[in-house]
């Protein structure tokens, strides 16, 4: 279930760190640990290193986001 208001942030997919789990940067350049579900996942496939993606987080803990959209495919 979505928490209720996310904060929302743009990120930089770094890393995969799983299939559908990727290392992303924040703009203030904190890392976190993002997923995609398996919906999205199955929608978008792969994501690459630089892609910028928008994130969803709760205000409890900011290690972790889930991957909302894509802002625009790596070059």
């Amino acid at each position: 279930m979505p928490a209720p208001n996310p904060i929302r942030v743009t990120g930089v997919i770094l890393a995969p760190a799983s299939e559908r789990t990727y290392r992303t940067a924040l703009p203030n350049g904190k890392e976190t640990l993002a997923h995609l579900s398996p919906r999205r996942a199955a929608a978008l496939g792969t994501l690459a290193p630089e892609t910028r993606v928008n994130l969803e987080m709760t205000s409890y803990d900011f290690s972790i986001a889930r991957i909302a959209s894509v802002v625009d495919p790596a070059v």
